[in-house]
């Protein structure tokens, strides 16, 4: 019993010391609150209204682009764009009031409205008529079926319905589609390149605009007009499916990105820092604002002057001779340094991105490639003679040369005289087939893989690895019959793109080393002196993508024919190249196609696409060259010869005429090299 009263007695002394130990604790918390408060309060509340003020990101320039020159290709133009930044918590009838509003300060084109656009638009401002489309059992149906009525009214819409849409309103339906394009709470270009009246009318009425605002933009400028417009590419809004992507490198969704060709290839170069801009009243007019800085630049390996000069010679070739060809007048040139792999020029009547995206049956341009794959493979030698007479085989038309006095040739004169009946024979010994016995049929599929497994090394029927986001492959034709198996081996079968094939003559140039092909010799830093570039950031080194696997001696046997061509005095280039003072190699082909008239519907099989391969100087190659001219009518249906071959001559002589007109090139580039030799001590190859 005394126990339990000793206990009791001492609880009070701790209840004391834990009251105590509180007071302290609530003592030191209260201090410290006031300490916060009193002392440091000032500096939080700023601190809080600094993170709490909206930052505006500006837009900075993309990297311009150069020439090999140095020359500026691709510029940037200082305008101003009209944004619209749309929210959720603002209603359709907000929207497009604003939009109405907006429409009589802007001139929009409205070329681009879509039915569906008008329908979105018909059904959100004819609310009546939009209710009486459906009745009440298809309403109850769509909802029994999970079928949202929307659809369903957009289905019920008349095009004598949408025709009420006209005039002033259809400016309002331009205006309203930007208006909701974008994404939410990010601002969304509305109209870029505003007219100085057009800015003035908004910018005094931006309070009346919640939503709308004016920025500071730039678009690309092409300082050579049309020139080469083809290849740099476009800039736009970043695609859908891609903006997860972007949105993780950094980008915000209303930014432009290249959108396709070398802008989206570089894009990670050409993209500029942005600056930030605080908007509130006490920053304004402070210099609260950091300048964001232009993205990189690029230097083109493409000559911009060559460049022209081609496309000049490809239409004054082909432009108003619509009787020479089947269809549209069209043709392709890419001329390309074999060392490198450095585009020089390329050029498309039509299209120039049909030079890596269109493909042709080449004809005897590839016949080097051919000849090569019969040494390699032992079916034929130097020593070789074929007596050049047509070829029958069942189930396939006769074969036969052009010529019909070629004779009895080797490979220099099957190269020559351009002989399709030496090529034939050197297919068939591959199908380990005599004339006027069987093939075997394991023996011809063979044969056609030994055929392409060769010419993919050269770039024929394989990607060329070339520096854009994409590219055609061309199109195999397969294992045909034994008949195909001959037309491959003097390219009748297999079509190739006049990248691949300028690839493939450049190989051949190049002592057989394949090197890939790129349009961009390196990557600067942006100068905000534009006339003076800045310093290298990343240099495009030539990538070898593979030495061909076959003999030297080979691949000089083929340059031998390919000379003959254009010096020897039955060469099928003799007449176009034979006074050259560049001392050019070459060779021609002509590939006869069949290709449906647009005009008629029927089948026309008296067509040829004619082309030209060649390089120059023989001995020292600077530069190679593929041209392809598809779909002309053969000469005595009113078509005409050569147009390949003319384009070829015009386009080399061009290219040597500004060597030599740019002497004070060669002297910078030749006190690079002393210099470079100096530093390092050692010979620097050229």
């Amino acid at each position: 019993m005394a126990s339990r009263k000793n206990r009791k007695s001492h609880l009070p002394k701790r209840l004391n010391v834990l009251f105590f130990a509180v007071f302290i604790l609530f003592s030191a918390l209260i201090l410290r609150l006031g300490f916060i408060q009193i002392v440091q309060g000032d500096t939080y509340e700023r601190d809080l209204e600094e993170a709490s003020e909206p930052v505006t990101r500006i837009d900075a320039p993309r990297g311009v682009m150069y020439d090999r020159n140095g020359e500026i290709a691709v510029d940037n133009q200082l305008i101003l764009s009209l944004t619209y930044t749309n929210s959720s918590s603002v209603s359709d009838e907000e929207r497009l009031d604003i939009a109405e509003k907006l429409s009589g300060y802007l001139e929009m084109d409205t070329e681009g409205i879509t039915d569906r656009d008008l329908k979105d638009y018909w059904l959100l401002t004819r609310e009546e008529e939009a209710e009486s489309l459906l009745s009440e059992e298809e309403m109850a149906s769509a909802s029994e079926d999970g079928v949202d009525p929307y659809d369903l009214q957009l289905e019920k819409i008349t095009d004598e319905q949408l025709s009420d849409i006209q005039g002033t309103e259809l400016e309002v339906v331009a205006v309203w589609r930007e208006m909701i394009s974008g994404y939410n709470d990010s601002p969304q270009r509305v109209k870029e390149n505003l007219t100085e009246k057009e800015a003035h009318e908004i910018s005094v009425r931006l309070e009346e605009l919640p939503g709308v605002d004016l920025l500071r933009d730039s678009n690309r400028q092409y300082v050579f007009d049309e020139s080469f417009p083809g290849f740099f590419g476009s800039v736009g809004s970043i695609p859908r499916e891609t903006i997860d992507e972007y949105l993780a490198l950094g980008y915000d969704r209303s930014d432009l990105v290249g959108t396709s060709f070398l802008e989206e290839e570089y894009e990670s170069a050409l993209r500029g820092v942005k600056g930030e801009l605080l908007d509130s009243e006490e920053a304004a007019g402070n210099g609260a604002e950091t300048t964001g800085s232009r993205g990189n630049d690029l230097v083109l390996s493409v000559d911009m002057a060559l460049q022209q000069d081609l496309e000049t010679i490809v239409d004054e070739q082909v432009g108003g001779q619509s009787g020479n060809f089947v269809n549209d007048e069209d043709a392709y040139a890419v001329m390309i340094e074999p060392s490198t792999g450095e585009i020089l020029a390329a050029s498309g009547y039509q299209n120039q991105v049909g030079t890596v995206s269109s493909s042709f049956e080449m004809g005897s341009t590839v016949k080097m490639a051919t000849v090569m794959a019969g040494l390699q493979e032992g079916v034929v030698t130097a020593d070789t003679y074929i007596n050049d007479t047509p070829i029958s085989l069942p189930g396939s038309s006769d074969i036969s040369s052009a010529s019909d006095s070629i004779g009895s040739v080797n490979y220099l004169g099957a190269l020559e005289r351009s002989s399709n009946i030496y090529m034939s024979e050197i297919a068939m010994r591959l199908a380990d087939y005599e004339r006027g016995g069987t093939f075997d049929t394991g023996e011809v599929q063979e044969a056609y893989d030994t055929l392409r497994y060769y010419y993919n090394q050269f770039g024929l029927g394989t990607e060329t690895g070339i520096d854009l986001p994409s590219e055609s492959a061309g199109i195999s034709g397969g294992y045909g019959n034994p008949g195909n198996l001959l037309y491959l081996s003097f390219g009748q079968f297999d079509t190739y793109t006049p990248m691949q094939l300028a690839q493939y003559v450049a190989t051949i140039a190049n002592d057989g080393y394949r090197i890939e092909p790129h349009f961009v010799k390196e990557v600067r830093q942006s100068n905000p002196d534009k006339s003076n570039m800045g310093s290298i950031s990343q240099q495009i080194q030539p990538s070898i993508m593979n030495k061909l696997s076959v003999d030297d001696e080979y691949i000089d046997m083929a340059q031998e024919g390919m000379l003959e061509v254009v010096e020897g005095s039955n060469g099928t280039a003799r007449s176009y190249f034979g006074d050259a003072p560049y001392d050019p190699a070459g060779k021609t082909g002509t590939a006869q196609v069949t290709v449906r008239s647009e005009s008629s519907g029927e089948l026309v099989t008296n067509a040829v696409n004619q082309a030209f391969v060649g390089y120059a100087p023989y001995d020292n190659p600077e530069v190679a060259i593929a041209v392809i001219v598809p779909y002309t009518y053969l000469e005595e249906n009113g078509g005409r010869n050569g147009v390949a071959n003319t384009i070829a001559r015009q386009a080399m002589d061009a290219y040597f005429e500004l060597k030599e007109e740019r002497p004070e090139v060669d002297a910078e580039n030749e006190e690079v090299i002393e210099q470079q030799e100096e530093e390092t001590g050692e010979e620097t190859e050229e």
